[in-house]
C-alpha cells in the first residue's frame, strides 16, 4: 500500500516560482519570483526573494528588485550557483543583487544579506570593483562563508605551434571570510607550471560537520588532457592540502552526512558507450585515502543518505533514459530502484527511508523545457507515490523539490490546469505525508 499523502498549493503562480527551500530549522520557507530575464546576459534571471512561515503561509520578508538567480537548472551541482543561502541557524538568507550602475558595461551584482529577526537587508562589504562574489556557501558553525568570485588578474600563456602570446586575465578564486563579510583570504595559489592551461575553479563544500572546506581544480588543456585536483582548507589554520588528483573529469562531488567521506564520480571522455563512462570513488578528506566503488560503469552522481548509510546513484538504463539505483552499504551490492523511463535529480529524505525525484519526458525541445513530475519512492520497495494533483504539470526549471528537517513535508513547483484555475505560471505546492509507513 502506498504512503498516505495530501497536496496543497501553498503560493499560486502569478508570475514563475522558483527554488522553494526549507529554512534549516523548518519554520520558514524561502522562494524566488522571477520578475524579468536580463536582456544583457541570457544565463541569468532577474526575480524577486520571499520568506513565508512554513505552517501558515504569513510573509515575514519580500525583497524587491532586481535580485539575479543563475545556473538554476543544474538544479545546484554548478560551480557557479547563484541561489539563496540559509545560514545553519536559520537567521540569515544571503543573495545576489542587480547593480543597474554596471548594466551599461555588463551584468555584475552584489552579495546582500537578510537578517530574519529584524527583516534588515545589508549589503556584504565585497566591493564590485574587487570581488565578483559567485556561489556562497556557508560553514557549520556560520561563522565562515566560502565564495567563488572573480576578482583576480593573473598571468596566462597561449601558445600556438611556436608563437607564445602573453596576457593578463580575469580569473576564479575561492575566498574565505568571516560571516560578516570580514578578513576575506584567497585561498588557492595557481601554480606557475599551469598557466598555458585553462584553469577553473568547480565544485566547493563545507564539511557538513566541522569547519573544513573541500574545493574542486580543474586544469585543462586541448580536447583530452585534463587534471582535475581535490583540495581541503582548514580556515582556522589556513592550512591547504591536496587530497586527490585525477586525468580524467571530474565536475561535482558531495559529503557523506558524517563528514568522513567525499563521494564523486570520474568521467573517462575517451569512453564511447555509457555503461563504460563513469567509475564511483570515496576519499577521505583528512587522510587521502581514496578507493574506488565503481570502476568504468553507467553510475553517476552519487548521494549519500543522512541516515542508514545509504548511497543513491544515477544510471544509465539498457533500454535507454535514465533510472536510479542504491547501495545500501559501502560496500554492498548495487540493486535498481527506478528501471523505467527518464528520472532526474534525486533528493534524499533525511530519515534516509525515501527520495524524491524527477520523471520527465525527453522531447526535442531544450531540456529545461521538458514537462516534468516530482515522485516520491520509498527504500523499501511500494509503488512510486505522485505528488503533483491530478493534470499538473511543470517545467524542469522550476521544479526542485525540498524537504523538511523532519522529512514529512515536501515542496515542488507545479502548474494548475484545472478549469477554475487563474495561475498563470507554476506556483509553491506541499505535501504533507500523513502516513510515512511504505508496507
Amino acid at each position: 500500500m502506498a504512503a498516505k499523502i495530501e497536496t496543497e498549493k501553498l503560493v499560486p503562480g502569478k508570475v514563475e516560482i522558483l527554488l522553494p527551500r526549507f529554512s534549516p530549522d523548518g519554520r520558514m520557507i524561502s522562494y524566488v519570483r522571477l520578475t524579468d530575464p536580463d536582456a544583457l546576459n541570457e544565463l541569468r534571471d532577474l526575480g524577486c526573494l520571499s520568506v513565508i512561515e512554513s505552517g501558515t503561509g504569513k510573509e515575514l520578508l519580500d525583497v524587491k528588485g532586481d535580485m539575479v538567480v543563475l545556473n538554476y537548472r543544474e538544479r545546484g551541482r554548478g560551480y557557479l550557483d547563484l541561489l539563496p543561502v540559509w545560514s545553519p541557524d536559520s537567521r540569515y538568507l544571503y543573495f545576489h543583487y542587480d547593480d543597474p550602475a554596471w548594466e551599461s558595461i555588463g551584468p555584475l551584482w552584489s552579495l546582500y544579506r537578510a537578517d530574519l529577526a529584524t527583516a534588515q537587508v545589508i549589503r556584504m562589504p565585497f566591493a564590485v570593483e574587487e570581488y565578483r562574489v559567485n556561489t556562497v556557501e556557508i560553514s557549520p558553525s556560520g561563522k565562515y562563508l566560502a565564495m567563488n568570485t572573480r576578482q583576480r588578474w593573473k598571468p596566462y600563456e597561449r601558445r600556438f605551434l611556436w608563437k607564445k602570446t602573453k596576457r593578463m586575465i580575469l580569473a576564479d578564486q575561492l575566498v574565505i571570510s568571516e560571516f560578516e563579510g570580514s578578513n576575506p583570504v584567497n585561498v588557492i595559489d595557481w601554480p606557475a607550471d599551469k598557466r598555458h592551461m585553462d584553469e577553473e575553479l568547480g565544485d566547493f563544500h563545507w564539511s557538513p560537520v566541522e569547519d573544513l572546506v573541500v574545493a574542486l581544480v580543474r586544469f585543462r588543456e586541448g580536447k583530452y588532457k585534463e587534471e582535475c585536483l581535490l583540495y581541503a582548507y582548514h580556515p582556522e589554520t589556513r592550512t591547504l592540502r591536496e587530497i586527490f588528483r585525477t586525468s580524467e573529469h571530474l565536475d561535482h562531488f558531495t559529503w557523506t552526512p558524517d563528514g568522513r567521506s567525499i563521494l564523486f564520480h570520474t568521467r573517462d571522455n575517451r569512453a564511447q558507450k555509457s555503461s563504460r563512462k563513469y567509475s564511483v570513488h570515496r576519499v577521505d578528506p583528512r587522510t587521502g585515502y581514496a578507493d574506488t566503488l565503481t570502476d568504468h560503469q553507467e553510475f553517476f552522481y552519487p548521494i549519500a543518505a543522512q541516515e542508514k548509510g545509504r548511497i543513491l546513484f544515477e544510471t544509465h538504463l539498457e533500454a535507454g533514459g535514465r533510472g536510479l539505483s542504491i547501495m545500501d552499504s559501502p560496500d554492498g551490492e548495487m540493486r535498481t530502484v527506478v528501471k523505467t523511463g527518464y528520472n532526474l535529480y534525486p533528493v534524499w529524505a533525511p530519515s534516509g527511508e525515501s527520495f524524491v525525484y524527477l520523471r520527465t519526458k525527453p522531447d526535442a525541445k531544450p531540456f529545461w523545457t521538458w514537462p516534468t513530475e516530482p515522485v516520491l519512492q520509498y527504500v523499501h520497495g511500494g509503488p512510486p507515490v505522485k505528488l503533483a494533483p491530478v493534470d499538473s504539470s511543470s517545467r524542469l526549471t522550476s521544479c526542485r523539490p525540498s524537504f523538511s528537517p523532519d522529512s514529512r513535508q515536501i515542496l515542488f513547483i507545479a502548474k494548475d490546469e484545472s478549469e477554475d484555475a487563474q495561475a498563470r505560471f507554476p506556483g509553491v505546492w506541499i505535501t504533507r505525508i500523513l502516513d510515512p509507513s511504505s508496507e
